[in-house]
């Protein structure tokens, strides 16, 4: 199975999956590329398929607005598969999100808006934009092989009384990334990132932070984490409500055209 990495900051893989078991080797022994393969092994529960319930809160100077979404994932020949669709409230009800992954990295995007009774591809200039109002973007949803970023470990540091790995990753110039570079701080014990910094040429944008770490399932995983955005002082919390397994999905439930009937 190729490895893959979310110029995401890690971002929805860190709330979406388990860490993996710590590796029997010296802390000082391991490399930024090493480490980043670690966060990233997304078999920490040996699930095929999974249905996951998120709450989204969207922040502006005190004003929250509140919606709920349902994640349904699975893997298919190494490669991921999702569709993201929102129940609440009323005004983005219906609305889905279908991503997936291709062999080489890149992934096909489509989106269904119940207004216009439609399913379009998700493309261009458009995956830049924000994801529903909110401070991930439609290309943080994208994953990309891992190989196309170099990752470089930077000075151990701590969170809180958390000892952490710190990773720079870099993006190469053919992986098409909206960012410049990310920094992560990797907690030791688990390789669970607890704070990612995205960064393009005029500096840092925005900052994801894992608020709540607890066990799911047996195993821990970030189960509340806030992206905030520098710039515009906006933010935008996750919260994971309920995960459960789900073995067998079928393949019609991973088309566009699915996205039109819930």
């Amino acid at each position: 199975m190729k490895l893959a990495l979310s110029l995401a900051a890690f971002a929805l893989l860190c709330v979406l999956l388990p860490a993996a078991p710590a590796l029997a080797q010296n802390d000082a022994q391991l490399t930024g590329e090493q480490i980043a393969n670690r966060i990233l092994r997304t078999s920490a529960f040996d699930w095929d398929g999974a249905k996951t319930r998120m709450k989204m809160v969207l922040i502006d100077k005190g004003a929250k607005k509140e919606r709920v979404m349902e994640v349904l994932s699975r893997k298919k020949a190494g490669l991921g598969q999702t569709v993201l669709r929102f129940h609440t409230p009323a005004d983005v009800a219906g609305m889905a999100f279908l991503i997936l992954e291709q062999k080489d990295g890149a992934a096909e995007q489509y989106a269904y808006l119940p207004k216009y009774k439609r399913t379009r591809r998700i493309a261009g200039r458009e995956r830049e934009e924000s994801f529903m109002g909110s401070d991930f973007s439609n290309a943080d949803m994208r994953r990309i092989d891992v190989s196309l970023s170099t990752h470089k470990r930077l000075a151990d540091d701590k969170i809180d009384k958390d000892d952490t790995f710190v990773i720079e990753s870099t993006p190469k110039k053919e992986a098409k990334a909206p960012y410049t570079k990310l920094m992560v701080w990797v907690r030791k014990s688990d390789f669970i990132p607890l704070r990612t910094r995205f960064f393009d040429a005029g500096g840092e944008l925005k900052t994801l932070y894992a608020t709540k770490v607890d066990k799911l399932n047996g195993q821990p995983a970030v189960i509340e984490s806030v992206m905030k955005n520098k710039k515009t002082g906006h933010s935008t919390l996750l919260v994971i409500e309920s995960m459960e397994r789900r073995d067998n999905l079928p393949d019609s439930a991973f088309t566009p055209t699915a996205l039109e009937h819930p």
